[in-house]
């Protein structure tokens, strides 16, 4: 198979006067084949009749981007008079294929899961998510989810519906190990309210049993808990690129309520999550994340606990399972590029277009995490906050994949090494 590698750096627009003088008076798509243009201009803080704001140009094309519909975005414009013609071109990503799952559960490479899942990123081209999986191994499932980012052409309404069964091994630490049957369902409505701001409503149906029904286990003797939920999240996201961020902001506040009178289940939950990130010059950008998450009401079952060691993770305490009702954590991390985002274009015989286009770039990072967790009937001001600091390098791969490897010290001066996927935040 003959591959040709060509690469461009991933500088900004075309370089053009910035000036305020400039009416865009339109806007050109093109490499859309499959998205409709609106998904697209629907990204976009540029509007036709609108004065042409050259910084907006750059913020546009990394909203565009951060749809991970397409391998590239590229926005320039020629201007005739005081009149602006902007044009917008995409590199579209595959979008429809049976995908072979693998993975390991809470990043534990002890935990894998393999399965299979037909994935549809973008269907109908207008941004819609339709996903139907089958996944065997540590913690399977059976899942269907349903996603429409934009109800009709007249609102900013969206929708999202899934559903499934899940096989799933307690979290807890104390009680052992043990089975949990989960089948689960629930529906999601919002709106969008302009680039950044999203609110959203959710309503839910749980059924938890337990092979071996234990005290705190389920809040019920039996073993089964069956409840309702329904709650509602307020989230602002003005992060520049979603998979990897080094500029913007992004905050959210949620509420769940678990059991509304039909079941035993009787408890709250908050949430907040703050997160920024700072240029400071010369390519380096501080990033900082503050969140908790906070029960109130009736007895809590394990499996409405809160964890440090799978999802939330504190560097230096990596593995290190911890339990409670109410958690609090924060992380600061200091980001610089070793070589900026670039692409490659890679001209394959038997490759389709859509894998033609390349998108990577690697950074080093200086990290510190630190954080907390407790029970509700514990002495807050006594519990013990674990910290952990180092460093490492991330790389950003195409399709919006980013590996982390990492070396981290707790506050006991003990290290480890981190092989993370994902941004941390």
């Amino acid at each position: 198979m003959l591959i040709v590698l060509c690469f461009t750096a991933s500088a900004g627009v075309t370089a053009h006067r910035s000036t305020d003088s400039l009416i865009v008076s339109k806007i050109v798509v093109t490499g859309n084949e499959l998205t409709k243009e609106y998904v697209i201009l629907r990204e976009m803080s540029l509007k036709v009749g609108e004065p042409l704001d050259t910084i907006a140009i750059e913020r546009d094309k990394k909203q565009i981007y951060s749809l991970q519909l397409f391998n590239k975005v590229d926005i320039d414009y020629t201007e005739q008079e005081n009149r602006a013609t902007v044009f917008v071109s995409v590199s579209e990503r595959w979008y429809v294929f049976p995908i072979p799952i693998i993975g390991f559960k809470y990043r534990d490479i002890n935990k894998m899961y393999y399965g299979l899942s037909l994935l549809h990123q973008n269907f109908r081209g207008r941004n819609e998510k339709l996903a139907a999986s089958a996944v065997f191994g540590y913690d399977g499932w059976f899942d269907l989810a349903y996603q429409n980012p934009k109800l009709t052409s007249d609102d900013d309404l969206f929708l999202r519906f899934e559903g499934g069964y899940h096989h799933v091994r307690n979290q807890n630490t104390s009680a052992g190990e043990y089975d949990q049957k989960v089948s689960s369902a629930s529906l999601s409505f919002g709106e969008r309210q302009g680039l950044y701001l999203t609110i959203l409503g959710f309503a839910g149906f749980n059924l938890w049993q337990i092979g071996d029904p234990q005290p705190g286990r389920t809040v019920s003797p039996l073993g089964i808990d069956r409840f309702l939920t329904i709650g509602g999240m307020i989230q602002y996201d003005r992060r520049d690129i979603r998979e990897y961020p080094t500029s913007g902001s992004f905050a959210s506040i949620s509420l769940v309520k678990y059991g509304l009178g039909e079941s035993d289940v009787n408890l709250f939950r908050y949430g907040v999550d703050f997160r920024g990130y700072q240029p400071i010059g010369s390519g380096f950008s501080i990033c900082e994340r503050a969140f908790g998450s906070f029960l109130s009401g009736g007895l809590a079952p394990s499996y409405l606990h809160a964890y440090y060691g799978y999802f939330d993770r504190i560097r230096g305490y990596y593995s290190m399972i911890m339990e409670g009702e109410d958690i609090l954590g924060g992380s600061l991390e200091l980001r610089y590029p070793l070589f900026a985002p670039r692409y490659t274009t890679v001209a394959a015989r038997y490759l389709p277009p859509e894998f033609s286009v390349w998108r990577y770039g690697m950074y080093a990072a200086l990290f510190a995490d630190g954080g907390t967790i407790w029970y509700r009937t514990d002495q807050v001001m006594s519990t013990p906050w674990y910290a952990g600091y180092g460093g490492g390098v991330h790389f950003l791969l195409p399709y919006s994949i980013v590996l982390r490897t990492e070396y981290a010290f707790n506050q006991h001066g003990n290290g480890q090494f981190v092989f993370g996927i994902g941004a941390s935040f």
